[in-house]
């Protein structure tokens, strides 16, 4: 028996069958195609965005992203999808009744101020500070 070959009409067979299926994603769970990663820092107005927030948007909500993927064949992004997608990246946490955090610390929002005011807390210093090694021992 011969072990299984690849050739190169093989290879351009199945690229061409997989352009036949753009709404079919190979992005395995989880993860986040370069252009809707593009589509959310335009949407957001932040790039790059943190990549945590991304898997866990992508996680929470595989529906929306989908819908941004739409955008690219020239449907219009629901504004509903919009306003989920913001409020998910801004706060770290996806709306509705069943919220999930999906980055909190790493949301949007924190970056927003993280340059002239400290977050309210009993710590100082900015967000997530305490995760980095002291700087005297």
């Amino acid at each position: 028996m011969t072990a299984p070959r690849t050739d190169r009409r093989t290879l351009l067979a199945l690229t061409a069958a997989a352009a036949a299926f753009p709404g079919a994603s190979l992005a395995q769970g989880g993860a986040v195609l370069p252009a809707a990663m593009n589509r959310l820092a335009a949407l957001a107005g932040v790039n790059p965005l943190p990549q945590d927030l991304l898997r866990g948007l992508a996680d929470a909500l595989p529906e929306d992203l989908r819908a941004l993927e739409q955008v690219d064949r020239g449907e219009a992004l629901p504004e509903e999808v919009r306003i989920r997608l913001l409020e998910a990246l801004w706060t770290g946490v996806t709306p509705g009744d069943d919220a999930a955090r999906i980055g909190f610390s790493s949301a949007l929002m924190w970056a927003a101020i993280e340059e002239s005011n400290n977050v309210i807390s009993y710590c100082g210093g900015v967000p997530g500070f305490w995760a980095e090694p002291p700087e005297t021992a």
